[in-house]
């Protein structure tokens, strides 16, 4: 074989190579940019549906004479947040008295204006646009919780959290955290920071 004819197809391959090479580049970079605009649509922006008037409207704010943020600490050791778990279970349709609040480690009976801090964070942050994918969820160690109390004192309902998972639970599913966008958790563990619940949002953070 001729030098021109083993140079030409050198060439010839370095050529294909380098335009393979451009091909995967390209292709990888078209992806990594379709996938962060998914990731942008999970992103949380205010959305303004609701206002003050509102929480005379929605369940469970206009079922609700108490909402209480709350913060649990285990008292025997055992999985974080079983001890949680059982207690809020145990608390459908009773009273909510001081002996029960006893049982938290924190607790604060928000004011209205509290209240519609709660009701806009929930219902006026939302999807920055229609999702195509969802996030995935970790563990589920919950510390923290909200408690919706009605006018006989009794628990209409309550919602578990686990700021560190981003998760959540509730044994009412008329009670939502509304779109679960991604910084919805971390601006209700602030919420709780903001009122002085330091447990689970500070003290022993996941």
């Amino acid at each position: 074989m001729k030098l021109a004819e083993i140079l030409l197809k050198m060439t010839f391959k370095t050529f294909l190579l380098f335009f393979l090479f451009c091909f995967l580049s390209l292709f990888s970079q078209l992806k990594k940019n379709s996938f962060d605009k998914e990731l942008d649509k999970l992103n949380c922006k205010k959305i303004n549906k609701v206002n003050l008037d509102d929480l005379a409207t929605l369940y469970p704010f206009n079922s609700s004479s108490k909402i209480i943020f709350t913060s649990y600490k285990n008292h025997i050791p055992g999985i974080l947040g079983e001890e949680l778990t059982k207690l809020l279970d145990g608390l459908s349709n009773k009273k909510i008295d001081s002996t029960v609040l006893g049982n938290f480690k924190e607790f604060i009976i928000l004011d209205n204006i509290q209240k519609f801090n709660l009701l806009d964070l929930i219902y006026n942050y939302g999807y920055n646009a229609t999702p195509t994918i969802l996030e995935g969820t970790k563990c589920y160690f919950p510390q923290n919780a909200i408690l919706f109390v009605g006018s006989d004192e009794k628990l209409i309902g309550f919602v578990e959290l686990c700021f560190g998972c981003s998760k959540f639970r509730t044994n009412n599913n008329k009670i939502t955290l509304g779109e679960e966008c991604s910084q919805k958790y971390n601006l209700m563990k602030q919420l709780f920071k903001d009122n002085g619940i330091l447990y689970g949002t500070v003290e022993n953070e996941l």
